[in-house]
């Protein structure tokens, strides 16, 4: 009698344990699915798309396709001029301002497809369809453009902003255009007045000290 109690005892210590095996390896699947499914979700967020085509976010080490500086982060201030474009083959390139996207067409000679955030929320934009303003504000590369989805928040920024007015994309090429001039052998830099010279220093120092 008392060897069957024995045996009934350990049999239903075996199953107890068994059980709370089983509910251990439930919790840990269960923990792995969640944590699979919070990184697919993180992923999600660091791709959207704009016409059909998939832009992305920005590595914490991007550094500009063109000038191979820092490209600011959608979480920092200056993260609202980061410019992004895609090329013919689907390659998703990142510029921290972008008078530097325009300059990297113009120096490889190719049409991307281009992106700017919209300064209120940093959501992408194709270039095209951006209103642009022009002013006295600080921008990675100090081009001074901004750019927004509808003319009611671009009017709302200038009003913020003394001097800031409305323009176009082709005045940003034409900044763009005149610096690359400068930078690549129409105007050599021994032809450059010290003012310009002191202007593209000045331009490089601040932008390290954001880095």
């Amino acid at each position: 009698m008392k060897y069957k109690l024995a045996m009934s005892a350990l049999v239903a210590v075996s199953l107890l344990a068994a059980c709370n095996n089983s509910d251990t390896s439930t919790k840990d699947s269960n923990t792995k699915t969640e944590t699979t499914q919070n990184s697919a979700t993180n992923e999600e967020k660091a791709t959207t798309e704009v016409a059909g085509v998939t832009l992305k976010e920005p590595a914490k080490d991007e550094v500009c396709a063109f000038c191979n500086m820092k490209v600011y982060q959608k979480t920092t201030d200056l993260g609202a001029f980061t410019a992004q474009a895609v090329d013919e083959k689907g390659k998703n390139l990142f510029f921290d301002d972008a008078g530097c996207m325009l300059n990297y067409e113009r120096e490889h000679n190719v049409t991307l497809d281009k992106y700017v955030r919209n300064y209120d929320d940093k959501e992408w934009m194709k270039l095209d369809d951006a209103i642009v303003v022009e002013g006295d504000f600080k921008t990675p590369m100090k081009y001074g453009f901004a750019y927004f989805k509808d003319m009611k928040s671009a009017n709302a920024f200038i009003e913020k902003n003394k001097g800031a007015e409305v323009t176009d994309v082709s005045e940003i090429n034409d900044d763009a255009h005149e610096r690359y001039e400068k930078m690549n052998g129409t105007e050599k830099m021994d032809d450059m007045d010290m003012d310009d010279k002191d202007d593209m220093d000045n331009e490089k120092s601040e932008h390290d000290s954001h880095e």
